[in-house]
């Protein structure tokens, strides 16, 4: 019985030793695998873990092997692109939006606001992305009120400078969502609190690269057997019926209100608010990028068009699997961004 115990205790210690080696390996690697981490949120549904590293990938294997940062607003950094004298930056730019402009299949230097970010930095511009996955302009009219009051300088990040919102089609039926459950707090501000809590699991992923790879591994086995089950082949999807929104004004109200107040926000601040829209990629899916430019003009917003080149040649801007901008892409939509914004911006 003392050697069966002994046995145990060792097996014991020999598979501690190997856990605690494979994590510390794994953190000097630096890889803390992830994909789109969010946590629930109090205020605005759902957001990015603060002060977060990980090592993106792609299940099907079309992007990763970068790193990605949030920094302690939980936003992704931007740092290392530019480098700002001691008295920081002299306007900024601040970027609104879901996924497309979060970036996370990309790498900083690659995503929209990285690409603006090197594009200004010769102006001292400081770009902000504070894009998060699945917002849409209710949780982004929340996300902006929030930045503000938390940012070591307030309402001076919008005197003077740009608010940028990139659109995407889901975002119209996101703000009926979540308009839905929009409930005043206990300081009389509207908020969509979460109803989710983390798992178990997902806490500990946020603390242990190798949860992290387990999860992977356990992804990509899921994903190697729906490869079986469906073909490469994508049909053509219609764009769009014409240039006319498909969607009714009381469809489009919960949208309009919370573009509205973003559009007064920014003004009463002294800074200026432009509108764009990525269209779903026409191989996937039909678009409804006609109803943010309608919109926007109803709201007397500049609105930036990105559809037409985007929808012509999609093999050169979407990636094949994944519903996002590729690289090229980005630096599309960024270019497309940057002539838009106000020339006192820019020099």
């Amino acid at each position: 019985m003392r050697a069966l115990r002994a046995n145990l205790l060792l097996l014991l210690f020999s598979l501690a030793f190997c856990l605690v080696g494979a994590e510390l390996a794994l953190r000097l690697l630096r890889l803390g695998f992830n994909h789109t981490p969010l946590n629930p949120s109090a205020t605005r549904h759902h957001q990015h873990p603060t002060n977060y590293i990980f090592q993106a990938y792609s299940l099907q294997d079309e992007w990763g092997g970068f790193e990605i940062q949030t920094d302690r607003f939980g936003n992704r950094s931007l740092k290392g692109l530019c480098e700002f004298p001691a008295a920081g930056p002299k306007r900024h730019v601040l970027m609104l939006g879901d996924s497309f402009v979060e970036g996370f299949q990309v790498s900083d230097a690659d995503s929209m606001a990285g690409q603006l970010q090197q594009q200004l930095c010769g102006a001292g511009v400081a770009v902000h992305n504070l894009g998060v996955s699945s917002y849409s302009p209710v949780l982004s009219e929340i996300q902006l009120r929030e930045y503000q009051q938390q940012h070591p300088q307030g309402p001076v990040l919008l005197a003077g400078g740009v608010v940028v919102h990139v659109l995407y089609d889901n975002d119209l039926d996101g703000d009926q969502g979540y308009s839905s459950q929009l409930q005043p707090d206990s300081n009389g501000e509207m908020v969509v609190s979460s109803e989710t809590q983390l798992s178990p699991l997902e806490r500990l992923a946020r603390v242990s690269y190798l949860a992290r790879l387990l999860r992977r591994a356990q992804l990509t086995v899921t994903e190697l057997g729906r490869r079986q089950e469906i073909t490469t082949a994508q049909s053509p999807v219609a764009s769009s019926a014409g240039d006319q929104c498909p969607r009714s004004a009381a469809e489009l109200e919960p949208t309009r209100r919370a573009l509205r107040a973003i559009r007064d926000r920014v003004a009463a601040a002294g800074g200026r608010y432009l509108i764009s829209a990525v269209p779903s990629d026409p191989r996937k899916a039909p678009h409804l990028e006609p109803c943010f430019a309608q919109l926007a003009q109803e709201l007397e917003v500049p609105y930036v068009p990105m559809a037409p080149e985007l929808l012509r040649q999609p093999e050169a801007f979407y990636f094949t699997h994944d519903m996002h901008l590729n690289p090229q892409g980005n630096r599309y939509a960024a270019g497309q961004l940057l002539l838009a914004l106000p020339e006192e911006v820019k020099s």
